[in-house]
């Protein structure tokens, strides 16, 4: 056997290589892996925490009419850094008022309060500012959007009395895209992604969703791949 030829458990189609080529051929060949719309699909799922803003196929989610064998495979809420705005207005009036409460009462014309009246006054107060900040993380917690094997849903909610639900297949889809505009969205890595759909389908848009490049590039990949 001639020293160029290889031999062992492969063969190399075409001429005869010389070691060296045989060894770049093989480290240049693709590794063949079980990829999930052109990404790696994890061994397990991950359970999304109360705070989960990106959730790769999360466990134990699921929706209303989900069929029985559609599969989740993105749990998407804006990210988190947006609620920092109204976190700290919380954090301040929950501080400040107590504090200021004395001084306000006591410019008022009105006959001084008992310690008892105080207390409630304040814990009524506080009871305010909490409700505005549960209003607050439940409008964020369920607006909420979802991309499984077979569509994609937008669940909007923008008030406690308002719902808007928007969802389309993935057959009936035509482009997706994102847009990453400015300072903050560039260093926390959140922006919008845009689904644009067939016919009298409804458009969806991920607003402020985390990693915004990786969600357009997986529904890009489930277009060609239901194409």
């Amino acid at each position: 056997m001639s020293e160029n030829t290889l031999s062992g458990e492969f063969e190399l189609e075409g001429e005869n290589l010389s070691p060296a080529e045989a060894s770049t051929a093989i480290e240049s060949t693709p590794v063949k892996e079980e990829h999930d719309y052109g990404l790696v699909k994890p061994e397990k799922k991950s359970s999304p925490h109360f705070y989960s803003s990106y959730c790769y196929y999360p466990k134990n989610v699921k929706f209303i009419n989900q069929e029985h064998d559609e599969e989740i495979i993105l749990l998407i809420r804006r990210r988190f850094i947006v609620n920092l705005p109204w976190i700290a207005t919380g954090v301040f009036l929950a501080i400040i008022g107590p504090i200021l409460f004395p001084f306000m009462i006591a410019s008022l014309p009105i006959a001084p309060l008992t310690p008892i009246q105080s207390t409630i006054l304040i814990a009524f107060y506080l009871l305010v500012v909490f409700g505005f900040m549960l209003t607050k993380f439940s409008l964020w917690y369920f607006h909420i959007g979802i991309v499984t094997n077979k569509r994609i849903k937008d669940i909007d909610i923008r008030g406690v009395l308002y719902k808007d639900t928007a969802e389309s297949r993935i057959n009936l889809i035509q482009d997706v895209k994102y847009s990453q505009v400015g300072f903050l969205p560039s260093l926390f890595n959140f922006g919008d992604v845009y689904i644009q759909t067939a016919g009298a389908e409804p458009n969806i848009e991920f607003d402020r969703a985390p990693q915004p490049a990786r969600i357009a590039k997986i529904i890009g990949n489930m277009l060609r791949t239901h194409k």
